[in-house]
């Protein structure tokens, strides 16, 4: 490596989006590259290392702002200590004892040694897999399934409350479309949108047509998100897209996710697919970085 490695190189062998990097170059100032003389942002070896593993860390729930300041030697030793492992038969096993008690205060201390971010990342995503899992095996009765619904959503509620979470970013509606009863994807989405800037507005689930084109223009807000789960028809879900653009004001985007979509779904236009947990954030980056227009 010769030291000279544009945005697009280190974007590439990072794994970090571009507008990520700017986005960290304004709030966290680092990285700060040199400029060549058109301008563009030129990186060192020791940026480049330091970007990946930094990005290996935030993978595994740390927080950026945190790891910023360490050294490369710092991030290293960090990245060799074991990660903490979720008991997950634990979880099935406090569910079936029925003891909602020890489950919330198990939970919780999760919750409170992970971070809301890496609770949501590392525990609830395979956790509420794990546990539907268990339900489709007939380990989990319905009643117990709902149980762990609540908790979860209570203590991440929770957590939400008694964090405070500048909205600088944009104004997002959550909701889901008539159909959609699920509302544990919703509620990860809007924790970390708030975690990251956004002013959340959260309408829960199954909104009419008409009152989501309502509620966005009494709202103003610049992003509709929607979130279908794996027992949405994808063809109905295209279908459905379809129409609601149309209704909205095209300078209001649209943003959807969740296991109802595959990486080939050809959605209408003006509707954007975020894959994952990973693409709100990466998503929630890229309108940051348009809004603040940062140069090349």
């Amino acid at each position: 490596m010769n030291g000279n490695h544009t945005i697009s190189d280190v974007s590439r062998i990072s794994g970090i989006p571009k507008d990520l990097l700017r986005m960290w170059e304004r709030r966290y100032k680092y990285p700060m590259p040199a400029r060549d003389e058109n301008g563009d942002r030129i990186y060192s070896d020791e940026e480049l290392n330091k970007l990946v593993l930094i990005r290996q860390l935030v993978d595994q729930g740390r927080r950026p702002g945190k790891l910023m300041a360490l050294d490369i030697n710092e991030l290293t030793d960090l990245l060799k200590r074991p990660k903490v492992e979720f008991d997950f038969e634990r979880l099935i096993d406090l569910l079936k004892a029925g003891d909602a008690i020890d489950l919330h205060q198990w939970l919780n201390q999760q919750l409170q040694a992970l971070g809301l971010r890496a609770f949501i990342h590392s525990v609830m995503v395979p956790a509420n897999h794990k546990v539907g899992e268990a339900w489709s095996d007939g380990d989990l009765a319905i009643y117990e399934e709902h149980l762990y619904t609540e908790l979860i959503k209570n203590l991440v509620r929770q957590s939400l409350a008694e964090s405070s979470h500048l909205g600088s970013g944009p104004r997002v509606m959550l909701t889901t479309l008539p159909g959609e009863m699920h509302s544990l994807g919703l509620l990860m989405v809007e924790a970390l949108l708030r975690l990251g800037g956004a002013d959340v507005i959260s309408f829960g689930i199954e909104m009419p047509f008409r009152d989501i084109r309502e509620a966005a223009l009494h709202h103003r807000v610049d992003v509709i998100g929607l979130s279908f789960s794996g027992n949405f028809k994808l063809d109905d879900a295209i279908v459905m897209l379809s129409g609601l653009r149309q209704m909205i004001d095209a300078k209001t985007e649209i943003w959807v996710g969740g296991a109802a979509f595959n990486h080939a779904a050809e959605l209408p236009e003006g509707v954007d697919l975020l894959h994952g947990l990973h693409g709100v954030e990466h998503a929630l980056a890229r309108w940051n970085g348009r809004i603040n227009q940062p140069s090349v």
